[in-house]
């Protein structure tokens, strides 16, 4: 299906749905377009006076009647933000932002996490969402764009996750969900707030055998957040989270040819070395809060994590991997100023811990030691921001930050020679901003960034042996984007438009290969400079209190300027992993009765697999749906689920290893699955 068609048809379906909705009634609307406020960035602006393109994502967007299996369920909406690899647990969720991410192997690139105001994101700039519980999510905000001069070091942009607070009356929760594929979900959620207090606690248990061949997971999570008000006005957040993944099969990448053969076959060679990983966690972390006056607040956060990884690669040298991390770190932010003129400062530092261990991988069993290191980083960063408000209508911003990234290995592996080295990056991240508010619901903005990504310590493997690669080098880009939100409240369908334009420069991108002594496994090498330009519009209607409607399309034109590869001369060629094309509609509906019905329709393009682009991946579209009836007894709240997801039975791929050995590019997708559930809640005291 071409994307005009595919666009027309979208917007035929929206069209005919509006065209026969009832009147607008003059009650509030179920689809609340809300100002946003981006907490951690201490200037407490809503969206329309912040010059950046912004998204907020809200509990029901989050978990309503969702199988709620990864976050990609939820960024769908987002214009600019491509994900995949929702059903490989081993890799975790591969998430893009305007391209940057695509290329990451495992983990989150490319972005910065903040849960509940403390980093998510390591020194050495990996991140992960395997601790995040969407089932207590209240709410996400995306900002896409480089934001390092806020936030450090990512060249995509920001997502930050609060944990939903407990109510007024006291409740607790239990949501069972089944499914397909050997699919079980099982989740408990209590709240209670009383006086300074409000404490949510929620576990999951999650138990699912996989679509394809040797994609088993089991996870087990506990998250607690413990909110305290000082009667200054103050506020203490303590975060508190242990997860437990003991099974986490990886089933590996296909060629074509095994695709058509048997999708839900495994890699012979994953197979043969029982690839996949085992995740241990907990993590203890502290944010306060504190208004000092009307025009000045501090913020303090501290945190620990403690993370055993192991796992199983499929090849033999070192095809076993394992570390205990230690990862840690804290950071203040003061904000000051006037009604004019507001300004903060703040400052933070964090460090990583790794004890690798690695050794061979004989057919799944633990052969000898083949690399034993210790690996440290630390990232110490600080900044300036400020706000000018030259008019009622013009608002100025300009930041300005310094990072340095230190990397420090030691070899304990000795009989292969010392490998022990450092690698310091240092940056500085300079960010302008422009907004133009002619009327309350409408605005432009304009933004110049800049920002910088230095190489984990994972993509600083050395093919070559031990040790750091020494030739790989931190990425830069410089961003400009222009653009514009506009509401009009009172028109009959409610529309809001957000429409932006972007253009990045980036030099040295980070990108990865595969080499046949480890087939399975990245390493990375910069590329000359590359250029993404693009555009990302949103339109949410509200026609009726029942009905409600988001649609988002996202163009993308991202190209090698310069990359002279041992492969070839890739210079304008387009960067794999992510399509020209892509965009979603979503069709919400809810009946007074508590019946509830979420319908969404995927479009994706055509996209390059390699840097050679000889090879590209078709284009596809699925729909699913969502379906929930919701009853209050009492003290009591049922809620009983289901969904389709695939309705139509389409054929694609849910990841696309980027730059594979022998066209192993394409992990299958699930056919069409469904799921059912209920959930039931009871309040003390209602």
């Amino acid at each position: 299906m071409t994307f005009p068609i595919f666009m027309t048809t979208l917007c035929a379906v929206s069209i005919a749905g509006l065209a026969f909705a009832d009147p607008v009634p003059e009650r509030d609307p179920v689809f609340v377009l809300e100002p946003l406020v981006i907490r951690d960035r201490g200037l407490e602006t809503p969206p329309l006076a912040l010059p950046a393109s912004v998204t907020r994502l809200d509990r029901d967007d989050i978990q309503k009647a969702s199988a709620q299996l990864s976050i990609n369920e939820s960024l769908q909406t987002v214009p600019g933000v491509f994900a995949l690899n929702p059903y490989n647990y081993a890799q975790d969720s591969r998430i893009a932002i305007r391209g940057f991410g695509a290329r990451s192997d495992f983990g989150i690139r490319g972005i910065r996490l903040v849960v509940d105001g403390i980093p998510a994101t390591l020194p050495d700039g990996q991140g992960g969402v395997d601790g995040i519980d969407l089932g207590s999510t209240g709410e996400m905000e995306i900002i896409r764009g480089p934001a390092a001069a806020i936030y450090g070091p990512a060249s995509g942009g920001v997502i930050r996750i609060k944990t939903e607070e407990a109510p007024a009356v006291p409740f607790t929760e239990l949501r069972l969900l089944g499914g397909s594929y050997g699919l079980f979900k099982s989740q408990f959620k209590a709240g209670y707030a009383e006086g300074p207090w409000n404490v949510l606690v929620s576990g999951t248990h999650f138990d699912y055998q996989g679509y394809r061949e040797k994609s088993q997971t089991e996870n087990t999570s506990l998250n607690t957040r413990i909110g305290y008000a000082f009667e200054d006005g103050s506020e203490l957040t303590t975060v508190i989270q242990a997860i437990d993944y003991p099974v986490q099969d990886d089933p590996g990448g296909l060629t074509a040819a095994e695709v058509e053969a048997d999708r839900r076959q495994a890699r012979a060679r994953n197979l043969q070395f029982d690839g996949g990983e085992q995740v241990r966690q907990q993590k203890l972390g502290f944010a306060y809060r504190r208004p000092l006056s009307d025009a000045q607040s501090l913020h303090v956060h501290a945190f620990l994590v403690n993370r055993d990884f192991a796992n199983k690669l499929p090849f033999t040298d070192g095809g076993q991997v394992g570390f205990e991390r230690f990862f840690g770190g804290m950071g203040a932010r003061y904000a000051f100023g006037g009604e004019k003129l507001r300004w903060v400062v703040g400052a933070e530092v964090g460090r990583q811990d790794d004890a690798r261990k690695n050794y061979d991988n004989l057919d799944g069993e633990r052969g000898p030691v083949a690399l034993e290191q210790d690996e440290v980083v630390t990232n110490v960063g600080s900044f300036v921001a400020s706000e000018w408000a030259v008019s009622d209508q013009l608002s100025l911003s300009a930041a300005l930050r310094y990072d340095e990234v230190h990397f420090d290995v030691d070899d304990d592996f000795l009989s292969d020679g010392d490998d022990s080295g450092k690698r310091t990056f240092r940056e500085t991240s300079p960010m302008l901003g422009l907004l133009w508010a002619p009327r309350p619901e409408l605005s432009f903005f304009a933004n110049w960034t800049t920002s910088f990504e230095t190489p984990t310590t994972t993509e600083l493997d050395n093919p070559a042996g031990g040790g750091f690669n020494s030739a790989l080098g931190s990425q830069t880009a410089q961003s400009l984007e222009f653009g514009l939100i506009g509401r009009l409240p009172n028109a009959f369908w409610r529309p809001k438009l957000e429409l932006t334009v972007f253009s990045i420069d980036v030099e040295d991108a980070l990108v990865p290969y595969e080499v046949e002594n480890f087939p399975g496994r990245d390493f990375f090498r910069n590329a000359g400079s590359t250029r993404k330009e693009g555009l990302e519009a949103l339109l949410a209607l509200q026609p009726t209190e029942r009905l409600s409607a988001v649609l988002s399309y996202t163009y993308s034109d991202f190209r090698y300027k310069d990359f002279d590869s041992p492969g070839g001369d890739y210079g304008g060629n387009r960067l794999p992993g992510v399509p020209e094309h892509f965009g979603n509609l979503r069709i919400d509906y809810r009946h007074p009765s508590g019946f509830s019905a979420i319908w969404n329709t995927r479009f994706v393009g055509a996209l390059q697999a390699d840097d050679a682009n000889t090879t590209e991946i078709s284009g596809y579209s699925f729909s699913d749906l969502r379906l929930s009836w919701e009853h209050a007894f009492g003290d009591w709240t049922f809620e009983a689920f289901a969904g389709v997801n695939n309705l139509f039975d389409q054929d694609y791929s849910a990841n696309i290893r980027i730059n594979a050995f022998g066209g192993r590019y394409y992990e299958p997708a699930l056919g069409r699955n469904g799921y059912a559930g209920l959930r039931l809640r009871y309040s003390f005291g209602q």
